[in-house]
Parts: structure tokens; sequence; C-alpha cells
């Protein structure tokens, strides 16, 4: 990469720069004056040689335009410049030329170039480099035009003098600048690569050395920041395509590093407009891509054609919106390294007739929301099937080895149609059945049978389906949402699948009752269950459970050793919470506004959760007596439980209560609890008072005035405020 260097020097003494020995400075300055006044306009048009396209200006050219040519400048200036960029004479000011020794006694000074009516400001980026340089190395600074970003980057010296560093500058490119859009780069970087070694952005041609006439080469007269192919190699591997191809304009040595075949193994034009010769052109560049995508582009059809033929290590191919041929099916026996082909949202052949698949190493199929009338599939090595969203009437299938099959909201599809095509798969183990509405028990007997191995199983939204006498003994998962036959005689199906982790019941709107007993069920949702009211679950790994919604359940009773939280919100019939959690650490009973006092012994020592933690009881109106003795918790809420009167607290260990809107508590107990602060100023009808909390520090009595009776054990206590609590009879400390 090449970095060119425009540096100024400015001078004040006006008396000085007049002398004669100051000549040689003053037409340097002449050189870069004329050179600030060149457009930006040509920079893109301008090679990485520029200077010496410049240099080759006739004198004619050079009086006219105030350009200096190398040809012809005196020999001080031109030692002057290669002793600079070389380093020599640095600390000899008598082998110094004046225009040096001039700008050493007043500093270097780095400036923009400047920018007058209609001119850009990269004009002079180039020439400006081959005129002057700057000897002191702690302040040398060479300002380079990046295409891609459109701003300018300087580099500078460390005080060693042996690396450079890039960082951004305060130059800007004007607006009459034109930088190539991201789709015109895209689209024009293979045309770019296609034909030899020049770069449209380089004048030259690719060459850096000099003419048959004896022009010195560049290379003696820039400054260079070289990076290694390697280097640029790991950091062109974050880019996209689109950044590749914008880095690839900047220079030859990235457009190079951009071109290589290992990042253009994945050939990606989604929903972009490439024409077949471009499409072509980029296949014969790159004969070892392994992954193509254009899906959305146009003409798939002849695209997928031209990669079929032309790309032999082929192995994924996405596509979709158009039409599809016969002969491109027929074609894909040819492309023996396919492994996935992905097909969305097309018409294959011309919609009603039977489209034939076979390949003999295909291991993934992907055939969704396409119009086709009849599908034949013959993949001894597929394993993934999807032909989800198809509209096709029946699909027959000879795929010995296939592993997971959906054929979800197959509308067309009819019962038989799904039963020949599941049972002709041995070793299926998943299988999306979901919105075929044509299912019924029978067919899922026969599959059952037919696949042993079946684990994950999804017939929700098919209303037919109600499992009495299926079984499926290997089950793990099972989905079952919005099926209409479901019932509580179902459950006795579900119980022999011994294996089931994960059971979905959401919208089985004449399911009752749950009764199950599985050792390994993990996760269960019951939502929008109306009609559901008893849930009894045995079930020791259960880690998960949601019930939303169920506006008839009553009773609910849990057996598990892995479940840490149990969230019942809004349940505002229940009235029988029975639960044997060991492991249980936080629930939430907010709004279950049925629930009763007897909720108590549920959370208390012995109720069956022994490492309760936190405890949520918000607007739970039906509690009057609250009494808890526990050694595990730590947080209880009673937000808006209007209807408590007295509330009794044996918990050592517990250190935070909130009363917000228990205004009728009339008698309250805390002994031992370990808060730090309580606040009964919201209980205004308090008459008695019990606390024993060893850590206490601040208490709130205020507008407690019917207080009679109050029992304080609170050694650390610093704050007390007991205002209008006039009534008080004794007070114990």
């Amino acid at each position: 990469m090449k970095i060119w260097c425009c540096l100024c020097f400015t001078d004040d003494d006006e008396e000085e720069e007049q002398r004669p020995e100051n000549s040689n400075s003053n037409k340097m300055k002449e050189g870069i004056s004329a050179i600030e006044h060149e457009s930006e306009g040509n920079i893109g048009n301008v090679s990485g040689d520029v200077a010496m396209q410049l240099g080759r200006r006739n004198a004619s050219t050079s009086n006219n335009t105030g350009i200096l040519p190398f040809e012809i400048m005196p020999q001080a200036i031109l030692d002057d410049v290669y002793s600079t960029m070389s380093g020599e004479n640095t600390n000899d000011d008598a082998s110094v030329p004046s225009a040096r020794r001039h700008a050493s006694r007043r500093g270097p000074v780095i400036r923009g170039t400047r920018r007058f009516d209609g001119e850009s400001s990269g004009g002079s980026c180039s020439a400006g480099s081959k005129a002057l340089a700057v000897e002191d190395s702690q302040h040398k600074r060479a300002k380079v035009y990046s295409a891609s970003t459109g701003h300018y980057v300087t580099t500078g010296s460390s005080d060693a003098g042996a690396s450079s560093s890039l960082a951004g500058g305060d130059y800007n490119v004007s607006q009459g600048s034109s930088v190539p859009g991201t789709g015109e780069i895209f689209c024009n970087y293979f045309t770019w690569n296609s034909g030899g070694d020049g770069n449209p952005f380089d004048a030259s041609g690719g060459n850096d050395g000099g003419d048959d006439n004896g022009t010195p080469k560049t290379e003696d007269l820039e400054i260079r920041m070289d990076l290694t192919d390697d280097l640029l190699h790991m950091v062109f591997s974050f880019l996209d395509y689109v950044d590749l191809c914008r880095a690839a304009i900047v220079c030859r040595q990235w457009r190079a590093a951009s071109a290589h075949e290992d990042f253009w193994r994945c050939l990606n034009f989604e929903n972009r407009k490439i024409s077949v010769e471009q499409f072509e052109d980029v296949c014969q560049r790159y004969p070892n891509a392994t992954e193509v995508n254009i899906y959305g582009a146009p003409a798939i059809h002849l695209l997928v054609m031209k990669a079929v033929s032309l790309l032999r290590n082929l192995e994924a191919l996405t596509l979709g919106r158009g039409q599809l041929g016969d002969a491109f099916f027929h074609a894909l026996a040819d492309c023996s390294m396919l492994k996935s082909l992905n097909v969305n949202d097309a018409t294959l052949g011309n919609g009603v007739q039977e489209i034939p698949i076979n390949h003999d190493q295909l291991r993934r199929l992907e055939i969704t929301k396409c119009r086709v009338m009849r599908v034949s599939i013959r993949c001894p090595q597929l394993e993934h099937l999807s032909l989800k969203r198809s509209n096709m009437a029946q699909a027959v299938l000879n795929c010995p080895l296939l592993h997971l099959l959906d054929i979800a909201s197959c509308h067309k599809l009819s019962d038989a149609a799904i039963r020949l095509a599941a049972t002709s798969c041995p070793q299926l183990e998943s299988l999306d059945m979901s919105n075929c509405s044509c299912v019924s028990d029978e067919s899922l007997r026969e599959i059952a049978l037919s696949c042993a191995n079946l684990r994950i199983l999804n017939s929700s939204y098919c209303p037919n389906i109600s499992l009495e006498s299926v079984r499926l003994p290997m089950l793990t998962v099972l989905q079952l949402h919005s099926c209409e036959g479901i019932t509580s005689a179902s459950m006795a199906a579900i119980s022999h699948s011994y294996m089931l982790e994960v059971l979905e019941l959401d919208n089985c709107n004449l399911l009752t009752s749950v009764s199950l007993e599985l050792p390994r069920l993990q996760n269960i949702r019951l939502v929008h269950c109306r009609k559901f009211a008893d849930l009894n679950l045995r079930a020791m790994m259960l880690s998960s459970i949601m019930v939303s919604n169920c506006a008839a359940l009553h009773r609910i009773n849990i057996t598990s050793n892995s479940l840490q939280k149990l969230s019942l919100q809004k349940q505002e019939n229940l009235t029988s919470l029975a639960l044997q959690c060991q492991c249980l650490q936080e629930v939430d009973l907010t709004d279950c506004e049925s629930l009763t006092n007897s909720v108590c012994e549920v959370f208390s020592d012995g109720g069956g959760c022994p490492m309760l933690k936190s405890l949520v009881l918000d607007n739970c109106e039906g509690l009057t007596v609250v009494r808890f003795c526990s050694t595990s918790l730590v947080s209880l809420s009673l937000v808006g439980c209007r209807a408590i009167t007295a509330l009794e607290l044996k918990c050592p260990i517990l250190e935070k209560v909130c009363l917000d809107g228990c205004d009728h508590i009339e008698s309250a107990s805390f002994v031992p609890v370990a808060l730090q602060s309580l606040n009964l100023g919201i209980c205004p009808k308090l008459s008695t008072l019990g606390i024993e909390a060893l850590h206490m520090v601040v208490l709130e009595l205020k507008g407690c005035g019917v207080l009679s009776d109050a029992y304080i054990n609170c050694p650390l206590l610093t704050s007390l405020d007991a205002s209008f609590c006039r009534c008080v009879a004794s007070l114990f400390f």
C-alpha cells in the first residue's frame, strides 16, 4: 500500500523569504500552491503513480499550471527530497539546503490543503509529497485519502521513528467528490477483478516502475507503509462482502487480498439484482465456492443452472421467489457434492406436475411455501426434510435415514398421505404435523408402530387428535396446542410416555384435569385452558411450570425435587395448594383472591418447602390471619391484603416485609426476625405489638393512635418515632 505525504511549511518572516538563498524554498512553495489548486475531481482517475504522471507534463504545461515537473526541478531541491526521505544529513546543518534549514528553524507545521470555491480537499495529496518532506521524524505526518470512508487519515512516526500508525485527521472530502454506492461497488467488483491487472482506479495500469525514457521509479520518492498479506488476510476475514468490495478499491494489494477465494466460499446474492453474465463471471472466478444464496435474485432458474454447471464443489444452495423448471431438478444429480438445498416461496415446474428430487448425497432438504402438486423424493442419505407451508397434495418419500420431517401447515395433505409419508421413514425421530387438520388417531397409532424412535411430536392445531390408545414410549417432547380433542382421558395415553420431558397443552378447551406421574418431566405449560380445574403432578425432575389464565383452576398438588420457582399469578379461584418441593425458593401467588389461611401451613416449616426464601401474596384478599413459622424465609410481601387482622411471624432470618395496604391489622408479632427497619405507621388500627429484632435500627410507629400494648426488644435501635401514640400503656426495651 502506498501512502503519500502532503506537508506544508509556513514562514511569517517576509524578509527571509526574499533572500536569494531561499530561492529553492520559494520554488518549492510555488509547486505546493499549484498543487493546492488542483481539483479533487481527478482523484478517482489518478493512479498510485499520480506524482509521476504529473511529473511527465511538459514545460509549457508547468508554466500554465504552476506545477514544477520533476524533470526540470533544480538538483538542489531533488537532493533535498532524496535526503529527507532517506534520513541523511539530519544532524549536519551545513549540508542542509537553505529551504530545509529555514523550515527547521521555524519547526514543521502540518496543514490541511487549502480549499477554494468549486474545489475539493484531495487534489494535492499526491504531487505535494514529491516536493517536500520533513526531516524531523517526531513531527512527520503522511496524509492519506481513504476511498472507502471518504476521509483523510494521517500516519505518524513514534519517537524512535521505527513504526507508523494511522489516526483520523480533520480532513473532509468536499461534496464534489464521488464515492461509489454500496450496490454499485458490490456488483462491479467482480467485473473489475475479471480482466487484467489494471485497477479501474489506477490510471497507470498497475505499473510502478519508470517508463522507457528513464523516468525514475516511484519507489525512490514515496513513503511506504506495507501490510503483509497474512495480516491483511486475517483482517479481511472479519469483513462482509460489501466491505470486501470497498476494500478492493483502495489499492492493488488490498484488491488482491480481498479477492482471495477463502473469502468467497459462500456467494451470497440474496435480494440483490445481479445479471446472469455477472453471476457467471463470479462462478468462473471462484469455481471452488461451496455455498450459493440467490434467494430473491432475478431469473433464479437461469442463475441456479449456471451455479449447478460451474460450481462442482457446491455443498449448500439457497434460492426462491421465482419459478424453477424441471431442468433444474434433473440437473441436481450432476451436483455430486451438494449436501443442503433450500427452496423457499417458489413455483416448482408448472405447479401441477410431479417434481422428482433424486440425489445420493443430499442431507438436508427444505421446500417451504412452494407451489407444487406432487413431490417424489428419493435421497438415501437425507436426514432433514421440511415441506412446511407448501400446498402439495401428496409427498412420496424414499428416505430410509430421515430423522426429521416437517409437514406443518400442509393443508392439502390428506390423512392417508401423511400416514404414508411418515411410516416410510423408520428412523424418524422428530415429526411436526401442526396445522394438518386431517390427521387422525389412526395415523398416529401407525406412525407410533413404524417409528419406534420417535422423540419429538408436534400435533398442535389438529382437532381430530385425542391420543386414545396411542402409545409413544420414547417420546420426549409433546406439543398439543389448541387440540380440541384432548381431554382428561388423554392423560392415560400420555402417562405411558415415561421419557417425556416437555409437555405443552395450551388452549385445550375441553381439558378439565391433569393427573400425571412422569419421572423425567421438566417443563409443562397450561395456558388458556378454560375448563381446567385440577392439577395433580408428580415429577421429580420438574424445573419449570407455566399455569396462566385458567379461570376454573381451584386445586394444585405438585411434587418435585428440582422446581425452584413457582408463579401462579391471577388464579382467582385457586383455593387449595399442596407442595412437596424440596428445592423451591421463590413463590408468586399475586392476585390469587380465593386463597385461605391454610396456605400459611404450606410455606411454614414442615409444609413441604424447606428452602423457601421469597413469598409474594399480594392482593390475596381471602387471607385474614397470617402466621408463618419458617427458618428459611427472607422476604415476605403482603401488599394489598386488606382483610388481614392478625399477623404473626416467627422467621429468624426474615429481612424484608411489605405491608402496604394492610390497614386493618390489629395485632402484630415479629418475634424473632432479622429486620433492620419497620414501618407500622400504615396500620392505624394496630393495638398490640411485639418485636424482637436484634438488628433493627429504625422503627416507625407514627400514626398508630390506638396502640395500647407494645413489647420491643431491639438493642441496636437508634430511631423510634411514636408520635401521636397517646394511648401507649407500656413499652419494654
